[in-house]
């Protein structure tokens, strides 16, 4: 039985390491030209896929002393297999002395509120340091999502939870 079962684990590795095998040439060397052709022909063929279509924003939100935060881009991509998203994407620098959180709330596109459950954002921000916090809007089956076509309205959420008497909330507009 013992010789029944090793021998069945042999075959499987022989047969998983064939699987995972790569070519080699005639000096024992391994033939990278071939692995990264089809690396660079799946890298295009997966942009033809995607699309994006970013606006440069760079627009200052606040500058006090607490935070500094940038509104720098927003991002529409469209994916055939993800769907599509907006990425809209904020610097944010923390002047405090306690870690901050930055969130998104009551985001609103072409004049009509966006649901919550399209929305993702949360981002930490230690004393002292910046961050890149994005904003991520996903489409799901079921719901209305923004086509992003003649304004952007959200609150940006800073908060402490260090200190919960430190609160911001700062209008964000773009009109396209």
């Amino acid at each position: 039985m013992k010789k029944i079962l090793f021998g069945l684990l042999l075959l499987l590795t022989l047969a998983l390491a064939a699987c995972g095998s790569t070519s080699e040439n005639v000096s024992g060397k391994v033939d990278t030209d071939k692995a990264n052709s089809t690396e660079q022909e799946a890298g295009e063929k997966a942009s033809e896929e995607a699309s994006n279509d970013e606006n440069e924003i760079n627009q200052l939100i606040v500058d006090n002393e607490n935070v500094k935060a940038t509104l720098v881009k927003i991002v529409k991509k469209s994916d055939d297999i993800w769907g599509n998203t907006i990425e809209v994407v904020f610097d944010v620098e923390n002047k405090r002395s306690d870690t901050i959180e930055v969130q998104a709330n009551t985001v609103s596109a072409d004049g009509r509120m966006v649901d919550e459950t399209l929305l993702s954002m949360s981002q930490e921000v230690a004393p002292g340091k910046a961050a890149t916090a994005t904003l991520t809007i996903n489409e799901f089956e079921g719901y209305d999502f923004p086509a992003l076509e003649s304004d952007f309205e959200m609150t940006l959420h800073i908060f402490s939870w260090d200190d919960y008497d430190y609160t911001e909330d700062l209008p964000v507009k773009v009109t396209f």
